[in-house]
């Protein structure tokens, strides 16, 4: 797992409200919707979820899914999204978030992010 946060949260950057966070893990197969949810649900402390679906990148042998959650870091509530790239041997998970307060101009930034999301190899 690699986690970005700006420099004034770098002290504490494992529970930073304001992050980038890249998830590699090994899967047996692609997963379906329920492991997709239980994958991100056990990455965060979410608190609410607006929506999961699938991505129009989706292929026939990779399984885009993106979603939208909210949780809290340290008191602070965040706002994110972010996308599941699961392959046949492994998938990777990558959220943006932004702290509530700043999500309105901090979500144009996230979707840019996930937007441009290339996963590595998935199936190795």
């Amino acid at each position: 797992m690699v986690r970005f946060v700006p420099p004034a949260h770098a002290e504490r950057s494992t529970s930073a409200p304001e992050f980038v966070l890249v998830q590699t893990s090994a899967s047996e197969g692609v997963l379906n919707d329920g492991a997709i949810r239980r994958a991100v649900f056990s990455l965060l402390t979410i608190h609410g979820v607006s929506g999961f679906q699938p991505d129009p990148r989706t292929s026939p042998d990779v399984l885009w899914y993106k979603f939208e959650v909210t949780g809290a870091t340290e008191g602070t509530e965040w706002a994110s999204v972010g996308v599941v790239v699961s392959g046949s041997r492994q998938y990777q998970i990558a959220v943006c978030a932004k702290p509530l307060e700043r999500w309105r101009d901090g979500q144009k930034q996230c979707d840019e992010v996930i937007r441009s999301f290339q996963p590595g190899k998935l199936s190795e």
